[in-house]
């Protein structure tokens, strides 16, 4: 494990994250998810956010899609709270791929296009490149889901980006 990653993971249990370790998922498992389900009046009701790790040897913009999306519906399937996402339940789920290299046009895509989109729920993927030390994630504010993207931002930076170079 990571100098990197040992420290997200002793911020986030710090912050009442729950670590938990080889969490099986479509026939296979995510070695490191971090959880924390809470009552936030922000929120309006429940809230369970999520920060689900995975390793690549090298990373493009469709292998990054399709973890973000893994890493969603495994949120989704291990939340705490029995409620339906918008009835008093909301679900955050931060895809983070930590990889040795990451090209141009996936660091673009991360950073600068609007992450899908659920009711009551949030997909936010990162990337860590772990040669530079440098996190990329959605950098702007969309229409949709405006009060929350300063929060998630500040959450990858308060979680993950100390250890990372600036």
């Amino acid at each position: 494990m990571s100098n990197w990653l040992t420290e997200a993971r002793n911020r986030l249990v710090a912050a009442g994250f729950s670590i938990l370790d080889d969490v099986p998922f479509n026939g296979g498992s995510f070695k490191n998810v971090a959880r924390r389900s809470r009552f936030e009046l922000t929120k309006f009701g429940f809230c369970e956010t999520f920060f689900v790790f995975a390793e690549f040897s090298t990373l493009n913009s469709n292998v990054m899609r399709s973890f973000s999306a893994d890493a969603f519906r495994c949120a989704m399937q291990h939340k705490k709270i029995p409620l339906p996402c918008g009835l008093f339940e909301s679900v955050f789920c931060f895809a983070i791929a930590a990889t040795l290299a990451v090209d141009e046009a996936t660091q673009q895509s991360v950073r600068n296009e609007t992450p899908p989109r659920h009711w009551a729920a949030g997909e936010i993927p990162v990337v860590f490149d772990q040669v530079q030390g440098k996190l990329y994630y959605f950098e702007r504010t969309p229409l949709w889901g405006a009060a929350y993207y300063a929060g998630f931002r500040g959450q990858i930076e308060q979680f993950l980006g100390e250890g990372a170079k600036s």
